[in-house]
């Protein structure tokens, strides 16, 4: 399965001091999501903006991650160039004064120039020399300045980067945790099945639930992980309360998951009949 996360443009502009929504990025960036080559849909999006600092001009990184039908990962960097758009450059050229005309020179032969003209050029020379020696110290710190802007940018880039890829793996690892408790129900079942121990099935369950309280409480930044936790933790409670309404539980349960869902509803169908029969035995 190959999952692809496409945009027609790796950066958007950030607006200075105010908010993006997940939905204006995706509507600069034209986001869309691939799988196999067809589109799917946005919902399971997640996008990390925290390294953007609204209040301040810059260019910052956001990760984007798409979660596919089978649990696969695609991530996205792009780029967030925070900027105030009410500052505007007057490009228009400057107007500049008129050259003076030069005062007519007239010149007596074999009259030498006199001291005082020559203290005055070497006054002009000593003063343009001042103000070149200014221009370069200023450049100079200007370029320190902007170098150890650069440094500072850099790092904060590779330490949300850092940072991201961290909670990328915290997710991988509670989705492999909701895959478990599933396995775990079906075992729990299958041993029902051998030993008759209905006390023994209900311990196990009650079991299932506080993993499965444990991890929605773990999955806090992740809105389409905690939605699945809570259907999963749902309809166990109310099959164990009305085991004679589990169709029914189950249909709404389909409903109100998406795509991703689908395939683990089959599995959980699939389960409560076999419950559902060990019950009425």
């Amino acid at each position: 399965m190959t999952l692809q996360i496409n945009t027609r443009v790796d950066s958007i502009t950030w607006p200075l001091n105010q908010n993006l929504t997940n939905q204006e990025i995706i509507s600069q960036l034209e986001l869309t999501v691939t799988e196999n080559g067809h589109l799917i849909s946005n919902d399971n999006l997640s996008i990390n903006k925290k390294a953007v600092n609204r209040s301040e001009a810059g260019v910052y990184p956001i990760i984007i991650t798409a979660i596919g039908t089978n649990n696969e990962y695609a991530t996205k960097k792009i780029q967030a160039w925070v900027t105030d758009k009410n500052n505007v450059v007057d490009s228009s050229p400057t107007p500049q004064p008129a050259p003076a005309k030069p005062a007519p020179y007239t010149s007596s032969p074999n009259k030498p120039a006199s001291p005082k003209k020559k203290g005055k050029k070497k006054i002009v020379y000593i003063v343009l020399g001042v103000l070149v020696l200014l221009i370069a110290i200023i450049f100079g710190i200007s370029a320190c300045q902007a170098h150890n802007d650069t440094v500072q940018n850099e790092q904060a880039q590779s330490n949300a980067l850092n940072n991201t890829n961290s909670k990328l793996d915290t997710l991988s690892e509670q989705n492999k945790q909701l895959m478990q408790q599933n396995k775990e129900l079906q075992s729990a079942i299958n041993t029902y099945k051998q030993d008759q121990d209905k006390e023994e099935l209900q311990n196990q369950l009650n079991q299932i639930k506080t993993e499965n309280e444990q991890l929605k409480n773990n999955a806090a930044n992740n809105q389409a992980l905690q939605n699945q936790i809570d259907q999963l933790g749902s309809t166990i409670d109310q099959i164990k309360q009305n085991p004679n309404q589990a169709d029914s539980l189950l249909d709404q349960m389909k409903n109100n998951q998406n795509e991703f869902m689908q395939n683990l509803n089959a599995t959980f169908q699939k389960l409560v009949s076999d419950f559902q029969q060990l019950i009425g035995q």
